[in-house]
Parts: C-alpha cells; structure tokens; sequence
C-alpha cells in the first residue's frame, strides 16, 4: 500500500480485548446473570457454542446484555496509554471494531472516556448486524482498505489473515485460548502485550527512517 510521505501511515486498532478488557467483564457479567462458570479461557465469540444454549436462547441473551449497556463497565488497558500517545506523533490512529450498531452510543462514550483525543477516526464494521436488502457485512479487511490503513491491531486471527491477504501488517494481539496457537502468516506479527506493540512499530520506523520514507 503506497502512502504519500507527507502523510502518516495508518494504524486500526481494535476494541475487544485489545484496549478493553472485553471477554473478563462479559464472563463475570454472564456469571451474574445466569449462573454460568466461565473463565477468559472458555470465551468463544459464537455465544450460543459457548453457552450450550440454541440460536433463539442466544440472540435472547444478546439483547439482555445490550439493554444492560454491559460494555460500558469494560476495565481499560491502561498500559496501552502511553504507548498509542507516543504513537499519535508518528501515525494516525483509528479504531476499526466489529462491534454491533446497537452499541455505537456506548462504544463512543467508552472511548472518550478511557483514550480521549488519541484517536482521529472510529469505524465500526457491523460485522455481526442483520442484514438489509442490497447490503453485505463489511469485513475488517474491507474497512482496511476502505479508509487506507497500513496496519492494523487485532486479537482475532481471521481479520489478521484477511486483512494481511490485501497487503495490510497485522499484529495478532494477546495470548489468548482463541488466538493462542495460531500459525503465523506473511504480514503478520504475534505481539503479548502492548510493550510489544511499542517495539513493533520502533523497529518499523528505524526501517522505514533507512528507506528514507
């Protein structure tokens, strides 16, 4: 992906997991409130395989934990802070998140509260919303290449794959039960943590500082 050198290259970065502490606040809130025992470890984004529960049960639950704007208590990384701003000064960053519309208002409100004024852009796909007539969901490497980002922080290995088959430099964030022993592509990077994050992209600038770009 060739980028003007008057303009920083792009960074997308997701929500889930990556600057929230996402699967942790949904387990304890399905613990809660029906009695579940999951940990971090059993967290699987197809609710209904990790509840044990049909479609129709799964969907009911969904909205229960819409209504109850669960993803506004989700604890911050609060060591991702000062890496993103001391990234702001060489990179424009955005978010790019698959959460659903009935959790843009929250998401937003979320965002300003935990990262205000370090990201330029929030995206979300709507990969998980109902269809409309004449429309499709939008993938992450799809929204990639729509708003032009140059890489891109994701805890799932399908957006990293997807997205690194279209030229984007992934890194594959955090050690977790679904991303865990996840074979590595081209383009792509595991990071632990993000103090790997941050030596990621120092080792990216000093190459790209040599190509004189």
């Amino acid at each position: 992906m060739v980028m003007s050198t008057k303009s920083k290259p792009v960074i997308a970065i997701d929500v889930d997991d990556v600057l929230a502490d996402s699967a942790q606040g949904f387990v304890e809130f399905s613990n809660q409130r029906w009695g579940t025992h999951l940990t971090v470890e059993d967290y699987d984004e197809r609710w209904s395989k990790m509840w044990g529960v049909d479609i129709e049960e799964e969907r009911r639950r969904a909205h229960v934990i819409y209504n109850a704007k669960v993803v506004k208590g989700f604890k911050h990384f609060e060591e991702a802070i000062p890496v993103l701003t001391r990234l702001k000064s060489h990179y424009k960053l955005v978010i790019t998140t698959s959460r659903s519309k009935f959790v843009e208002k929250e998401t937003l409100e979320w965002l300003n509260t935990h990262y205000a004024g370090i990201f330029e852009a929030i995206y979300l796909s709507g990969f998980y919303d109902e269809l409309k007539e004449h429309s499709h969901k939008q993938t992450k490497a799809e929204l990639c290449q729509k708003i032009g980002a140059n890489y891109l922080i994701d805890d799932h290995p399908k957006h990293c794959f997807a997205a690194s088959e279209v030229g984007v430099k992934c890194l594959l964030f955090g050690d977790y039960s679904w991303n865990r022993n996840t074979s590595i592509a081209n383009n792509m990077k595991k990071v632990l943590n993000w103090k790997e994050v941050e030596k990621f992209f120092d080792e990216e600038r000093k190459k790209l500082q040599k190509q004189g770009k």
